[in-house]
């Protein structure tokens, strides 16, 4: 009689982990995207504009959330140098996706980021 209680009760605890780590990769993600995600993404925007391209940043603003799911959010900035004139880049985003990218990629104009 034991077995299949224990049977059970192990099923419903898998079942649990499995639909908690489905909600955190999923809604959890938006959710940690909206109140994280843009402090992480200007951060890792100013240290790329300092170290790879060797400006001083003079002003920032990125998206929070990774709309089309590409681990990058969107981001505007300017520099000391020329404060009138904004630049783009993409830089990673907050969660699992932004800890494996690291970083920012440049956008062309007129064509699409996969």
């Amino acid at each position: 009689m034991r077995r299949p209680k224990l049977f059970i009760i192990l099923f419903l605890a898998g079942f649990a982990i499995i639909g908690s780590s489905a909600f955190l990769l999923t809604t959890g993600r938006v959710i940690g995207q909206s109140f994280f995600g843009r402090s992480y993404a200007e951060g890792e925007l100013k240290d790329y504009v300092a170290n790879v391209l060797k400006q001083e940043i003079h002003g920032a603003r990125c998206q929070a959330v990774d709309t089309n799911k590409n681990g990058y959010v969107s981001c505007d900035y300017t520099i000391v140098s020329q404060p009138t004139v904004p630049r783009s880049l993409e830089c990673a985003a907050w969660g699992i996706d932004g800890f494996l990218n690291r970083g920012c990629k440049t956008r062309l104009p007129g064509f699409p980021s996969q």
